[in-house]
């Protein structure tokens, strides 16, 4: 059917059409110049989604077909279920900067009418917000979106293996054998240093005693 093909724009300007939208005025409702708008309902036109009617020498009215009511009836029904996992990808994928409608398709790998529906819903449930300008649009994360998307399971980081299984052997720190036995050699000397100052003083300790006994 045409309507699989309708893209998020098309579901949005269908939605903003009203008993009194005409052509030659609806570039105003969608923020775009008369050729874009224009050039968005002869599109929606060929699928089957709004009809012309035309009596001059007035403007040409803008109609919704029953196909186009179905897509309305269907995105306002979406609009009231609860995020899925659809809607929760698409929330990531605007959470990486993903902010483009063709962007966003090819990442989730859905049809424009899903995409369509479940961004519909998403902004309907305020997750996101979008600006339509000159035939194109631009889609932001809300807040709320912004902590539905962080709440979703990340994937775990991988842990850096050991450096043996890297290829590399952990090396021990290396010892420097002339060091050491400077090392030894200095403790040593310290202590045979330390125990010549003992003897010497116990050696003077003796002298001092003979001599205050050979005065008596």
């Amino acid at each position: 059917m045409a309507d699989n093909t309708i893209n998020f724009i098309e579901l949005v300007a269908l939605s903003r059409i009203g008993p009194d939208s005409s052509v030659e005025k609806f570039g105003s409702v969608i923020n775009s110049s008369f050729v874009d708008a224009a050039n968005v309902l002869a599109t929606m036109k060929q699928k089957g989604l709004i009809d012309f009617v035309t009596s001059f020498p007035s403007q040409s009215m803008l109609k919704i077909t029953e196909q186009g009511m179905q897509i309305i009836s269907e995105a306002n029904q979406k609009a009231t279920e609860q995020p899925d996992a659809l809607d929760n990808a698409i929330l990531t994928q605007l959470l990486k900067g993903k902010r483009g409608l063709a962007d966003l398709n090819s990442s989730v790998n859905v049809t424009q009418k899903d995409l369509a529906m479940h961004l519909y819903k998403l902004s309907s449930q305020q997750y996101m917000s979008y600006e339509l300008a000159n035939g194109a649009m631009s889609i932001y994360l809300t807040e709320k979106g912004f902590m539905l998307a962080n709440a979703q399971p990340q994937q775990p980081a991988a842990t850096q293996p050991p450096l043996q299984a890297q290829g590399q052997t952990a090396q021990m720190p290396q010892k420097d054998p002339e060091k050491e036995l400077r090392d030894i050699q200095l403790m040593v000397g310290k202590k045979n240093k330390r125990k010549m100052i003992i003897v010497l003083l116990i050696v003077a300790f003796i002298i001092v005693l003979l001599v205050l006994f050979l005065k008596k």
